[in-house]
């Protein structure tokens, strides 16, 4: 049997430069990932317990971090889900492949954002959606 699509979720650390003055995230480098075209990039707000869920790119493979706040992402596929926290204090990029539905959630009491780098452009024809009582998960 192939690989299961939750295990090609990757989870880096990009370098934290501490300054006295705020600290610079780094986000991504070219040479990090192989085979990768940038195309946009955008910023989502997501509010504390609120829940944006969920999606699934046909095409499109997403890296994600959250500067500011914390947020929890879940992903799902064959019946198994994944949960990924990230955020200010675990500051992470996640690089989410296409074929994976994936939802998330505010965790933070102030609002979260999230930076996404995706290497298409977004199209309603390349994403499909459902309600996130769909896919049952105690979020």
């Amino acid at each position: 049997m192939g690989k299961n699509i939750l295990e090609e979720i990757k989870v880096f650390k990009p370098k934290v430069i501490k300054l006295p003055e705020g600290d610079v995230l780094r986000v991504l480098r070219r040479n990090e990932i192989k085979r990768w075209n940038f195309a946009e990039a955008y910023f989502s707000k997501i509010k504390y317990g609120k829940v944006k869920a969920w999606k699934f790119h046909l095409k499109m493979t997403i890296n994600v971090v959250v500067p500011k706040g914390k947020v929890k992402f879940v992903f799902y596929s064959n019946k198994k889900f994944r949960s990924i926290l990230i955020g200010e204090r675990n500051y992470c990029r996640l690089t989410i492949p296409p074929r994976v539905w994936f939802g998330f959630v505010g965790m933070s009491k102030l609002e979260s954002i999230i930076l996404s780098l995706t290497n298409i452009k977004h199209t309603a024809k390349e994403v499909m959606r459902v309600k996130k009582n769909k896919i049952k998960f105690n979020w």
